[in-house]
This record gives C-alpha cells, structure tokens and sequence, in this order.
C-alpha cells in the first residue's frame, strides 16, 4: 500500500473494525487506513513528529512526539496533549487493561502513565543508562520495557521494579506481550525472545547477527512476528522456535501490527506492507 507522495511510515497500530493507524516521520501525522484507503489523517505542527502509536478499544490513538509531549487523538478528530519535562523524549507508548497509557521517556531515565483522569506520573528506572525502549502491558495490567542500553527488560507492577537481565551483548527494543509470556526483539544479536509466564527465558537466533529485529507482535496461534530492519524482512517465530523470513519491498522496515489474517508492516521508504497470517 502506496502512502502519500514522500510518506515515512515509522509505526503500524491496528484498531477496532479493521482500521490501520500509522505514523508519519514526514510529513508529520497520523494515518488512518481502512479496505487500503486513508480515510483519516491528522496532522502534527510544524517541527513535530509523532513516533509510536497505540489504540485503545475506544479507537482513541495515543502517540508520543518528539516535543516532550503524549498525544491523545478521538475518533472525532480532537487532540489533547500531555506535558513531560523538558529532554524527556518519549517513545514507547501501550494501552493497559485498565485504560492507563503507559510510555517509556528514554531522555528522563524513566517510563510514564497517564491515568484515565488525565494524571501524569513518572517512575524512576531502576539501572542506570537504561534507554528505555517500547514498553508493553500484559493482559494482568503488568508494564514490561525494554532497557536497550541495559542489555534487560524491566517489569514493573505498579509498585516495584524487577529487571530480567538477556546477557552480554543484548539490545532489545520492541517488546510485546502476548500468549505465554512477553517477547522482546533483540536488536544486537538478531534474535527474537520470550520470557514465559514462569519466568524461564528462551531466544531463537533469526540466522543472520545483521538482521537487525525491531519490533514484534505476537499472534494468536503462540507465535511471533518480528520485522528485520537489517535485511528488509518480516520473519515468525512459530510456537516451537522455527522461523520463517519474507522479503519485503522497500527499505528499513520498522513498526508492524496484526489485523484479523494480515501483518501490516511500516516501510520507511514509504509504504505499508500486507504480509499474509
């Protein structure tokens, strides 16, 4: 799927009813896609990008910006912003179970929530250096986040921090919780892990160190997908650790969803892609 002439599409967010939210780095603004056709768009001001996305089961669409700020856009079009201190650039951003949106602020050393009445509330990191990555919420309302410069993810409950250390050498940055655990791309060492609900730790290697992973999704079946910025691909994980690779169109592929049968995959170089489920 063709963007807008010049597009860079950076984040994929699926929403209710068959609808595909993504990012913009240029121009800066939100898309809504729908049957292949934008049927929304919403632009940032001048000097703004918006960076990941997530909706919420209202279609509401929470983004972090690159001015320090949290960005809230209804299904009427209204956007209301929340403030961060200065330099705090957020990036991750996920919807939990209770309604609180929670994004992690790599500038701050921290990672954030805004409350259904509109709070905002920082929580300090408990490594330092960590450079909090994307940041996810299991379905028992757990916030998980990976520490990219730290080589671990974190998992916090609301009340304490505990961080699950990967080894010499990691690098996650996408992170996502699904099935029987949370799973983590693993930018460094090109692979794709997952913590299991009993705390056990498993990485499959992807076959190639310079594949890059990014992001991940996980599917329905217990799988999951992952984009390889590095070499231009999608793979899945299956349930039992083999993986299979498509070649993609285009260059640097970042952000990616599932809808309903499809994975929807955001090509810098200007396009979302529909991979088959």
């Amino acid at each position: 799927m063709t963007l807008p002439d010049g597009g860079t599409p950076y984040a994929v967010a699926a929403g209710p009813d068959g609808e595909i939210w993504t990012t913009l780095l240029a121009p800066a603004s939100l898309l809504c896609l729908r049957d292949g056709a934008v049927v929304r768009s919403h632009s940032l001001p001048e000097g703004v990008r918006p960076m990941l996305a997530a909706v919420a089961a209202d279609g509401t669409v929470w983004h972090t910006r690159t001015d320090d700020r949290i960005g809230r856009l209804t299904t009427g079009g209204d956007e209301t912003v929340f403030a961060l201190p200065a330099g705090s650039a957020p990036y991750g951003v996920a919807v939990a179970p209770d309604g609180a949106v929670w994004f992690s602020a790599p500038g701050a050393e921290r990672i954030g929530c805004v409350t259904a009445d509109g709070e905002v509330r920082l929580v300090e990191l408990p490594v330092p250096d960590a450079r909090a990555a994307m940041i996810t919420a299991s379905a028992d309302g757990v916030v998980w986040v990976a520490f990219n410069g730290a080589g671990a993810l974190g998992r916090y409950d609301g009340e304490r921090f505990d961080v699950v250390e990967l080894g010499a050498g990691s690098a996650p940055v996408g992170v996502a919780a699904g099935g029987d655990g949370i799973w983590f791309a693993d930018i460094a060492r090109g692979a794709v892990g997952r913590v299991r609900s009993d705390g056990t730790t498993e990485l499959v290697s992807l076959g190639d160190p310079q594949s890059r992973p990014h992001a991940v999704a996980p599917d329905p079946a217990g799988g999951c997908w992952a984009t390889l910025w590095g070499t231009n691909e999608v793979a899945r994980v299956a349930p039992g650790g083999a993986v299979t690779r498509h070649p993609l169109p285009g260059k640097e592929p970042h952000g990616l969803a599932l809808s309903g049968a499809t994975v929807w995959v955001a090509m810098e170089s200007g396009s979302l892609v529909a991979v088959s489920a």
